[in-house]
């Protein structure tokens, strides 16, 4: 099941607004790879896989594609989220592609292609491209920014978080 990335970082957004600890995400390479890298910057505590009412790895081999889902849960300090916003850069009418040093400027806080900077404390989930030589396929070519730079490598940006 293919999810549009708009409604991934919409519904991520609206969920950690709502002070909600989870929420099931249709599973797609798509939203596995967005939950992946905002688990890895710390943003939300855990990503499993799972059925539509609860996580629950062991079953997920056993449903139809439309009734998997990934599970995310969310941070929370003093009772407010981590993760206080999500919003999306490319969009299906207007995709933002920036090559490795053009990533990098954005990542040091500088604007490049109508893209702001980043700010403190704010993460940037990047689709790099496919490499099968590299074993970076399916969720793998989600990445968060730092990571795609490291890498060597540019791509469209998905979304930034703080």
């Amino acid at each position: 099941m293919n999810v549009p990335p708009h409604k991934l970082v919409s519904h991520l957004n609206n969920v950690a607004r709502n002070l909600r600890g989870q929420t099931a995400l249709p599973y797609s390479r798509a939203s596995l790879g967005v939950a992946s890298a905002l688990l890895r910057h710390g943003l939300v505590s855990n990503v499993t896989l799972g059925t539509p009412t609860h996580p629950n790895p062991t079953a997920f081999a056993t449903l139809t594609p439309s009734a998997q889902r990934v599970w995310v849960n969310f941070k929370h300090r003093n009772g407010l989220p981590v993760m206080r916003r999500i919003s999306l850069v490319s969009k299906s009418s207007i995709r933002k592609f920036v090559s490795r040093e053009e990533l990098g400027r954005i990542l040091l806080g500088k604007e490049t292609r109508n893209i702001h900077g980043a700010g403190t404390g704010e993460v940037f989930v990047v689709k790099v491209p496919a490499d099968r030589s590299r074993n970076r396929k399916g969720a793998d070519i989600y990445m968060e920014g730092w990571e795609a730079y490291r890498a060597g490598l540019g791509g469209e940006v998905i979304c930034r978080a703080s």
